[in-house]
C-alpha cells in the first residue's frame, strides 16, 4: 500500500464503472489524485452522484443548483448571495471530518477551480502505513483501545477532562466500523435519528435531546460540546486492513490505558503518525479524493499580499464507500 496514488486519466472519458473504481482506490491508497481535469458543475455533480454523494444537503455553502457541490473558498460567491464558502480563512489544523458525527462521511473530494498564486498546501497523514510500521507490542496495546474524542482542540491532559478520563464504564459501540457512542446508558439504535440532530446542533423533540437539556453536565464539559468514544484502530470496511483512527488534537483520553501511561503512549503515537505525510500543492484541475476513516489532513494558511489573502476556490464533495463497493 502506498501513501498516495496519482492517476493519469480523464474522468469525462471514463465509463461509470471506471469512475466508481477511482473511489475504491482511495480505500487502498488513502489519497488519490487526478490532475488536469476540466469539469463543469454538472459533470462534477454527476461524478459525485456515482460515488454515492453524502453531503449535508441544504447547507448554506452548497451550490443552489448542484447540492452535491459545496464551496470551500475565501471568495465572496454570487451563488451564495455574496457570502464566502466554508473555511474561508486561516490554517486548518490536523483533523478528520465528522469526528463527533453519528455516521461521518468515509471520503472527501476536492476539485481545484482556482488555486492561490503562492503555495497553500493541504497535508495528509496515512493511518494504515503508520499502523503497519508500529512495533508489535504497541499494536497489541492499542488494538482494542477506545479514544475519548471531544470537540475541543488540544483537550489531552486538560484538567477539566480529568474526571472523564478516569471513568470506568465500558463504551457501547453503535456502529462497529464507524465506532460511535456517547457513554454506557444514553443511546440506543432506535434513538439514532434524535442523536444525529443533536450532533448537528439542531433542536429536537426526541428523548435524548430533552434528556440532554435536563442533564447537560452528563453530555458536556462545562457547557462545551460532548465527548464520544471511537476505536483507535479502525478496520477498513473495503480493504479489511487495520489503520489508525487518531484525530489526536481532539483526543482527551485513551480508554482502558492506565492514566499514568497515557501521556507517554499519546506522545509516542503522535510523533510516529507525523512521519507518514503527503503535502499537496494545488493546481487548477486537480481532483483529490482522501479517506476520512484512517487518515488526517490539514490546510496551510492562505498566503497574503499586502495584508489580503490570495483567492482560492475548491469544490467539495463527500461519499460513503458503501456506494462504490
Amino acid at each position: 500500500m502506498n501513501i498516495h496514488k496519482t492517476l493519469d486519466i480523464d474522468l469525462k472519458k471514463c465509463t461509470d464503472e471506471q469512475i466508481k473504481n477511482v473511489a475504491k482506490l482511495t480505500a487502498y491508497h488513502s489519497n488519490v489524485l487526478l490532475r488536469n481535469q476540466e469539469l463543469t458543475k454538472d459533470e462534477y455533480a454527476r461524478i459525485l452522484a456515482l460515488w454515492g454523494d453524502k453531503t449535508q444537503h441544504h447547507a448554506w455553502y452548497e451550490d443552489p443548483d448542484h447540492h452535491q457541490i459545496q464551496y470551500v473558498t475565501n471568495r465572496a460567491m454570487p451563488e451564495l448571495g455574496g457570502k464566502r464558502g466554508i473555511f474561508p480563512r486561516g490554517e486548518l489544523e490536523w483533523h478528520c471530518n465528522g469526528t463527533l458525527a453519528l455516521d461521518p462521511e468515509d471520503c472527501v473530494t476536492l476539485y481545484c477551480v482556482v488555486p492561490t498564486k503562492d503555495r497553500c498546501d493541504t497535508i495528509f497523514l496515512n493511518g494504515v502505513e503508520a499502523y503497519n510500521d508500529l512495533p508489535n507490542h504497541v499494536k497489541k496495546t492499542i488494538d482494542n483501545t477506545m479514544l475519548m474524542v471531544t470537540s475541543d482542540v488540544r483537550s489531552f491532559h486538560r484538567s477539566d477532562f480529568e474526571h472523564l478520563i478516569t471513568r470506568t464504564e465500558q463504551p457501547r459501540i453503535l456502529n462497529d466500523n464507524r465506532a460511535y457512542t456517547i457513554s454506557e446508558d444514553q443511546v440506543t439504535s432506535d434513538e439514532a435519528k434524535d442523536l444525529h440532530n443533536i450532533q448537528g446542533r439542531k433542536r429536537s423533540d426526541g428523548p435524548i435531546y430533552q434528556e440532554m437539556m435536563r442533564r447537560k453536565q452528563e453530555f458536556s464539559v462545562e457547557g462545551r460540546w460532548k465527548y464520544t468514544y471511537k476505536k483507535l484502530v479502525h478496520e477498513h470496511t473495503v480493504t479489511g486492513q487495520k489503520g489508525l483512527y487518531f484525530p489526536f488534537l481532539n483526543v482527551a483520553g485513551l480508554h482502558d490505558i492506565p492514566k499514568d501511561e497515557q501521556k507517554e503512549l499519546y506522545d509516542y503515537l503522535v510523533k510516529h503518525y507525523l512521519k507518514y505525510e503527503y503535502s499537496h500543492d494545488w493546481k487548477t484541475g486537480d481532483l483529490m479524493l482522501f479517506d476520512q476513516t484512517q487518515a488526517l489532513h490539514k490546510r496551510q494558511p492562505f498566503p497574503e499580499v499586502d495584508g489580503e489573502q490570495q483567492d482560492r476556490l475548491l469544490w467539495r464533495g463527500a461519499f460513503y464507500y458503501d456506494g462504490v463497493q
